[in-house]
């Protein structure tokens, strides 16, 4: 027998404290989904991995590509003012050696306007004699950090060779300049000097005005000095400060030849921990700096990171919904087909499971079905047989104890009546069905023993001796060795032997007393008693049930159970013990000494 299920079918509730079993709903998604997120994650951060170095590459790329464009838009800017120059001291030598006379000459305002174009803020001729000229911005012609610069492009142009100074600033620092200067030959001498201020402010204004506002640009000369910027914080500003910058010492120890991009840490006084800068070189060796926040430079690879997260988190969701709801079409068919056996399990053969489906559980709840059907139909044959039996069984029960009965015609139908009165007074007691059925059996039988006795002792029509009372005392025994080799009456053989007995002790054939008679016996005693004591023998007539019944009270404690007793007055009080007419054997003379038995 399952230990979770009782002797009479019922179904027990699980134990405490025992392991309650994982729900089918838990292990399909513990599969479901490993097995479709794995490779979604996995494909994620395949593709995070693969984006991530083309973003960051991309943003690598776009730095090199600002910074090289600076470069590029200088080194035009500087290419073209030489050129220029070249071709307007050319066009000067000419009309030196066409006309003899150094320029400005004649009209001193008109010699060099013509040739002030593009980039150059000013335009300067001197002669070898010291005669100078010149044409231009005249606020910055009187800056005093062009005097230096000039005076060092003279010399040097003098000597034959091109000059192109160093970046310098106005006085507001505003607008960076720088001095080229390129010798004025005729007749295969040099005869004078014409110098340019070339305008490096408006090509850098150009060049970074596309550079978001997070970016950070700067240019230095070949001896590492800042000449440029845009968006470049004051703490940044100071010589010292820059100069310390990782990607600056690189510059100043390698040279301008080298183009390359870095990350490096960023020196304190920034709101940032880790910058990515980007350096070039002009021609002239200028170097160009381009430095953002690593992490905005990586926003993009952030946000394609944080957007695939979001994705695969959205993809979770939807996979652990499909898994669910996956699982729960073949969960809840298998719920129902759980349930419907519990009530099988209970009893209840008359259910169905309802399952609309027509896979391989629509297949397992019509089987079950008809499973059902098949064990219905098979209890149903196996009641009526049982039914059947125990008509059968109680029939022959009946008939045996009517054989009994027929040896002393004295006590006809004595256990009919004493198997009603015993049901009555069980039934007040609240006993179980099976112990009903014994009671009905007992009591038919109590007499079996009846049989081993002498017919002269039985049949003898005036009170028995003491000889032949304790030979009558003879029959419970002989009806429990009657029944003894029949284990399934190992319940109903106390009726037999003990309903003799009495509560304070003094009985036949055990001794026992109080709750050591078997209840059984108790109720078969006191419906025994009050049939004898209701019916005409040889040895009394019969008294009326009322008396009977006072009798039996008056006996309580002494010969029987008090419990008993009370039930069997509540049975006589609802009506429940109504008795045969008076047996019509005659009336026999007074008792004799030493009165008969019960029955």
């Amino acid at each position: 027998m399952s230990p979770e299920t009782q002797p009479s079918g019922e179904v027990r509730p699980p134990a405490a404290g025992r392991l309650r079993r994982p729900r089918l709903l838990w292990t399909l998604l513990a599969v479901l989904l490993p097995t479709s997120l794995a490779p979604l994650f996995l494909t994620a951060y395949k593709l995070i991995d693969i984006n991530r170095e083309s973003l960051e590459a991309a943003s690598r790329e776009y730095q090199l590509e600002v910074a090289g464009g600076i470069v590029q838009d200088l080194n035009a800017v500087v290419r073209g003012a030489r050129h220029q120059l070249s071709a307007t001291a050319h066009v000067l030598g000419s009309q030196l050696e066409r006309t003899g006379r150094e320029p400005g000459t004649i009209r001193r305002d008109q010699a060099l306007a013509p040739y002030l174009t593009g980039d150059l803020a000013l335009l300067r001729y001197t002669s070898g004699g010291g005669m100078t000229i010149q044409v231009g911005d005249e606020t910055v012609a009187a800056q005093e950090a062009l005097s230096g610069s000039l005076f060092e492009a003279f010399a040097t142009a003098m000597g034959g060779e091109e000059y192109l100074g160093r970046p310098l600033h106005d006085a507001a620092h505003v607008r960076p300049f720088v001095v080229a200067a390129v010798p004025v030959r005729a007749r295969g001498e040099t005869r004078g000097v014409l110098a340019g201020l070339v305008d490096l402010g408006r090509v850098w204004e150009r060049s970074v005005s596309s550079l978001g506002s997070h970016y950070i640009a700067f240019a230095l000369d070949d001896s590492a000095r800042l000449f440029a910027s845009a968006g470049m914080p004051g703490a940044l500003r100071e010589e010292d400060a820059y100069r310390q910058l990782e990607i600056v010492s690189r510059f100043r120890r390698e040279g301008a030849g080298v183009i390359e991009i870095i990350p490096f840490e960023a020196p304190p006084g920034l709101p940032v921990r880790e910058l990515l800068g980007a350096r070039a070189a002009t021609e002239t060796g200028w170097g160009i700096f381009v430095l953002v926040d690593r992490g905005l430079a990586y926003a993009s690879v952030a946000e394609m990171r944080r957007s695939v997260y979001q994705w695969a988190l959205f993809a979770v969701v939807l996979a652990v919904a499909a898994a669910v709801v996956s699982a729960g079409a073949v969960t809840r068919p298998l719920k129902v087909l759980v349930d419907r056996t519990r009530r099988i399990a209970q009893g209840d053969f008359s259910t169905r499971a309802d399952v609309r489906a027509r896979n391989e559980i629509g297949e397992l709840a019509e089987t079950f079905n008809l499973m059902t059907d098949e064990i219905r139909n098979h209890i149903d044959r196996i009641k009526k047989a049982a039914e059947e039996n125990n008509q059968l069984f109680l029939g022959t029960i009946k008939a045996l104890a009517a054989a009994i009965d027929e040896k002393d015609p004295y006590t006809r139908g004595h256990s009919e009546r004493v198997n009603r009165y015993s049901l009555a007074i069980a039934r007040r007691l609240g006993v179980g069905r099976q112990e009903l059925r014994n009671v009905t059996v007992g009591a038919l039988l109590h007499d079996i023993g009846k049989i081993g006795i002498e017919d002269a002792i039985l049949r003898k029509p005036a009170s028995l001796s003491d000889k032949e009372f304790e030979i009558m005392k003879r029959h419970p025994l002989k009806g429990a060795h009657i029944l003894s080799e029949m284990p399934q009456m190992k319940d109903i053989i106390p009726a037999m032997r003990n309903h003799h007995e009495r509560w304070s002790g003094g009985g036949y054939p055990d001794n026992l007393k109080g709750e050591e008679i078997p209840l059984i016996a108790r109720i078969v005693q006191v419906a025994d008693t009050f049939d004898a004591m209701t019916t005409n023998r040889p040895y009394q007539r019969a008294m009326r049930m009322d008396a009977a019944v006072a009798r039996i009270n008056e006996l309580s404690g002494i010969v029987f159970d008090p419990r008993v007793v009370a039930a069997f007055k509540e049975a006589w009080v609802a009506g429940d013990l109504k008795g045969d007419p008076v047996a019509s054997a005659p009336a026999a003379a007074p008792a004799a000494a030493g009165a008969g038995p019960a029955s």
